[in-house]
């Protein structure tokens, strides 16, 4: 994810989107990378999700926090993020990602949807977009084999730019650019695990 780190006093007074595993992960484990029925998940977090203390989840995996996380395509190219070295977490700087997301605040729902609440909040805070766009739900990311992400389930659009003026907004944090896919791959081995996954699982410039 490139989400904001977790330690500052406003994040984790946050409350954020979860869903007890047992009404999400209904059918038992779920690894990897899954380009179908994503609508089948969209509509167990419309029914169960619940708004919950930041503080009082991050560490309890009976619930998984639920992460928009948005895979920027402008026709044949995909938008390639990476961390700089002046990030809060070490073990992620110069790391690449396909994707970016963050969790769904309270504030999100507005009266709407909150996965697309959430979606549109995190595209406006990370990245500058010049024109128009759609999202399309096209799959879910679940990793039960880390703590970080035992208590995270990720939900993935693709987001279709309608020009290829994208910018991040933080870049003393992030870099970006859009990239094809023999660029795409060859940085597959430096990715963060969430896009490994994804490009594990499927082509991101088909989906």
């Amino acid at each position: 994810m490139t989400s904001h780190p977790a330690d500052t006093e406003a994040a984790i007074a946050e409350r954020i989107l979860v869903v007890p595993r047992p009404l999400l992960l209904i059918s038992g484990p779920l690894y990897g990378f899954h380009p179908r029925d994503a609508g089948a998940y969209i509509d167990r977090i419309r029914r169960h999700g619940e708004f919950r203390l930041r503080a009082a989840v991050e560490e309890d995996p009976s619930l998984k926090q639920i992460i928009p996380y948005l895979i920027l395509r402008h026709g044949a190219r995909i938008f390639l993020f990476q961390r700089s070295a002046r990030g809060s977490e070490p073990r992620l700087h110069g790391r690449f990602s396909i994707g970016l997301g963050g969790h769904v605040a309270a504030e999100d729902i507005d009266g709407g949807d909150p996965l697309m609440g959430g979606l549109r909040r995190e595209l406006d805070e990370e990245v500058i977009v010049e024109g128009g766009w759609t999202a399309r739900p096209v799959g879910v990311l679940n990793d039960d084999q880390t703590p970080v992400g035992s208590v995270h389930f990720g939900v993935v659009y693709v987001v279709e730019i309608e020009l290829p003026s994208i910018r991040v907004r933080e870049k003393d944090r992030l870099t970006g650019r859009l990239a094809g896919a023999a660029e795409v791959r060859a940085a597959q081995g430096s990715m963060e695990t969430w896009s490994q996954l994804i490009l594990d699982g499927a082509d991101p410039f088909t989906l």
